[in-house]
């Protein structure tokens, strides 16, 4: 996926983790689009392709929910939006990308309310 392309050329670029087609682990999408290194190789595949943290991240997020036409509702943590998201046991703005698939979701929240606990 040209992924530094399609973003330059103002293509929202949407991600999701709909297994099978994709593996369901989104840190490890994350993971892949800012190191485009191969999982078994560590082959660089595209390098001009890599894209920053945020870029990945808005994948995942805003890029996500426009594609659903839902952008006004949820895709952004604002006032009267849904507050649908995790906690991680680690800083993703200065963890090594290497190291953002073993990240421990430590709280997931959905519509407000905490639905998963790792305590």
């Amino acid at each position: 996926m040209p992924y530094h392309d399609a973003l330059a050329a103002g293509i929202p670029v949407t991600s999701g983790s709909d297994a099978p087609v994709t593996a369901p682990d989104w840190l490890q999408g994350i993971s892949t689009m800012i190191l485009r290194e191969g999982r078994g190789s560590g082959r660089v595949s595209g390098p001009d392709q890599r894209i920053g943290l945020e870029a990945a991240l808005r994948t995942y997020t805003t890029n996500a929910a426009w594609q659903d036409s839902a952008e006004g509702w949820k895709g952004t943590v604002e006032p009267g939006k849904v507050a649908d998201l995790c906690v991680l046991d680690g800083d993703l703005l200065t963890l090594d990308p290497h190291d953002i698939p073993q990240l421990a979701v430590r709280h997931t929240i959905l519509d407000g309310e905490i639905v998963h606990a790792d305590h």
